[in-house]
């Protein structure tokens, strides 16, 4: 999986006819601007599993906030899987 780091302003394709820019960052949210034809859907991910998609392998966790991304109990945490340091 390609993982970007952008700044407001920037933006990224996909195939040449798909373009998502950045608008603007706060509060722990992105906003995203997405430009693609009609004919390609778009949906954000509850969405689609809410309609009975299945969650795209490969997908990077959301750490609990106040973890640390190098700290591998943080990842096993956030998987659901045990750190065998539960009581």
């Amino acid at each position: 999986m390609l993982k970007i780091s952008l700044t407001p302003g920037e933006y990224l394709t996909i195939g040449g006819d798909v373009v998502v820019q950045l608008y603007r960052s706060a509060g722990g949210r992105a906003y995203l601007a997405i430009q693609a034809p009609r004919e390609v859907s778009v949906l954000r991910g509850t969405v689609w599993e809410r309609q009975g998609g299945e969650r795209p392998q490969g997908l990077m966790e959301v750490l609990p906030k106040g973890s640390h991304p190098d700290d591998p109990l943080s990842f096993l945490v956030s998987t659901g899987q045990s750190t065998g340091r539960e009581k």
